[in-house]
């Protein structure tokens, strides 16, 4: 049983790691926080505060990405459509409890938003 919850956590938090080590060097990026000891990512890399920490960061820098005044119509759109997904993920993982079927489902979210974010943030000049 653990371990049928393990592996898809594995998974998982290997699939965010790539994703995250490319945006903790990008300005206003995810801040991916390290361990001082072995200046890698930490174990706990799918928990639900840091997801939750994410979450929130994401959100802010898509609504400071929305007033900037730098996006087109099309990028203004793009924007609108990821922000209430990035406010559902930070309001589920703001809830007490989480189960890790669904904290799983939630940094799958994340990522897809992530990953869109940067993509975005690319193609603003």
């Amino acid at each position: 049983m653990t371990q049928r919850i393990l592996i898809p956590l594995f998974i998982v938090s290997a699939f965010l790691a790539s994703p995250l080590a490319a945006q903790a060097q990008m300005p206003g990026g995810v801040q991916v926080p390290q361990v001082p000891s072995t200046g890698s990512l930490p174990t706990g890399a799918l928990s639900k505060d840091s997801l939750l920490q994410q979450a929130k960061g994401l959100v802010s820098d898509l609504t400071s990405m929305k007033s900037s005044g730098k996006l087109d119509a099309a990028q203004t759109k793009q924007v609108d459509s990821m922000l209430p997904k990035a406010q559902s993920v930070t309001s589920e993982l703001e809830k007490p409890s989480v189960p890790p079927n669904k904290l799983t489902q939630l940094a799958s979210q994340l990522s897809d938003l992530q990953k869109q974010w940067t993509t975005l943030k690319g193609m603003i000049k």
